[in-house]
């Protein structure tokens, strides 16, 4: 899976939890659902079922930037 199987929001949002390791930046998006409700849990929810579907090399390997930073 590439990067651009994310939508910009889901790239956002995991710049934003984006952990050391994929299981860590799991439980990081995992532990702050309680506290987003509506668009951003599915936001949430969707990007947590693309990210396990990665394997830890493929994690690692993506660079995960919010999109106001490529503005540059």
């Amino acid at each position: 899976m590439s990067i651009m199987n994310f939508t910009v929001e889901e790239t956002n949002l995991i710049a934003i939890y984006k952990a050391g390791t994929l299981a860590a930046a799991l439980a990081e998006i995992a532990a702050a659902l309680p506290y987003m409700d509506g668009e951003f849990k599915t936001i949430a929810g969707n990007a947590s079922r693309k990210l396990a579907a990665l394997t830890e090399p493929e994690f690692s390997a993506l660079s995960f930037i919010p999109d106001d930073e490529n503005d540059g």
